[in-house]
């Protein structure tokens, strides 16, 4: 008899570690989904959904427009991190800002690593798309999108505020996430990789080489063309539902892995947020065609 309740007795701790296993995972789970943006419903926030945010401890909105605009208006509580700046400042203006530059950044804005950042902007949605790249690509994976503009904001009457708030200076250091940037020379093994996607975000005038804001016209051989419009909804202010998505996405959704590019990263980076909405494996060419157009060596394509 004493057996058997010691049994049952280590029976009903196994059976209780079990379901406090489950009941851990269930809730890591719904952190990691706003933590490392890989949840659709978790890297685009509502407007109401963002208004509830407000004050919570941990989070940063953050503010991809120039400064000038944010002085003059903004979300309050919000920082000011303009997309522009996220570009370097030595060498190439095109190329995505060092790891000390981005440090900078970030502890200015006053960035911890338990911060949770919202961006939001304002009919800015290729800006706001590339600071989110920028965010994931430095290794800030608690980042999300507010999928509406501050001028919504400031219709609905919710709180604003003018001028440039004082921050407590941090000492975060980011790291970059390789996975999520792609090298010319990746984007040139790519292009004889069935198992891997390139994604060109221009217009199709300029994939089909009508028209170039560079001197060669035409696009990357074996790269598909999705203009980066063509993920958002009328008034370019917000994205598509995620089902026409997929179906815009339908045919590089099961590549290993999808690179985007663009001219100088901004329009791609729309063509980046949507494909990580829909769940498919991406990282952007941070050279993009600025820098492949000036290579006489490397192949070009025109027509579609």
């Amino acid at each position: 008899m004493g057996v058997k309740v010691k049994q049952f007795a280590w029976l009903r701790g196994v059976i209780v570690l079990i379901i406090a296993c489950f009941a851990c995972f269930a809730c890591f789970a719904c952190f990691a989904g706003f933590s490392q943006a890989s949840s659709r419903d978790d890297i685009l926030l509502t407007i109401n959904e963002v208004r509830e945010l407000l004050g919570q401890q941990n989070i940063i909105l953050v503010d991809s427009r120039p400064l000038i605009n944010f002085k003059r208006g903004h979300i309050k509580g919000a920082v000011s991190i303009p997309t522009d700046e996220t570009y370097t400042k030595h060498g190439r203006s095109d190329l995505v800002a060092s790891l000390i530059e981005m440090r900078d950044l970030l502890n200015q804005a006053g960035v911890t690593e338990e911060s949770q950042l919202v961006v939001y902007g304002d009919k800015n949605i290729m800006d706001i798309s590339r600071l989110f790249w920028v965010m994931e690509t430095f290794n800030i994976e608690k980042v999300a999108i507010m999928n509406n503009s501050f001028s919504e904001w400031k219709k609905r009457g919710y709180p604003t505020d003018k001028g440039v708030p004082a921050t407590v200076k941090t000492n975060v250091y980011p790291t970059l996430k390789e996975e999520r940037l792609a090298t010319m020379l990746m984007v040139f093994a790519a292009i004889k990789d069935e198992s891997e996607g390139l994604i060109d975000a221009r217009s199709e005038q300029e994939y089909s080489g009508q028209q170039s804001q560079t001197a060669v016209l035409g696009h990357i051989p074996s790269a598909v063309n999705i203009p980066w419009y063509k993920n958002l909804t009328k008034n370019y202010s917000s994205f598509k539902s995620i089902d026409e998505l997929k179906r815009l996405y339908k045919g590089v959704m099961t590549n290993k892995m999808n690179t985007v590019y663009c001219n100088q990263g901004k329009e791609s980076a729309v063509n980046y947020v949507a494909m990580r909405l829909v769940g498919a494996n991406v990282r952007a060419y941070d050279g993009s065609w600025f820098e492949w157009s000036q290579h006489a060596g490397l192949p070009v394509v025109q027509g579609k």
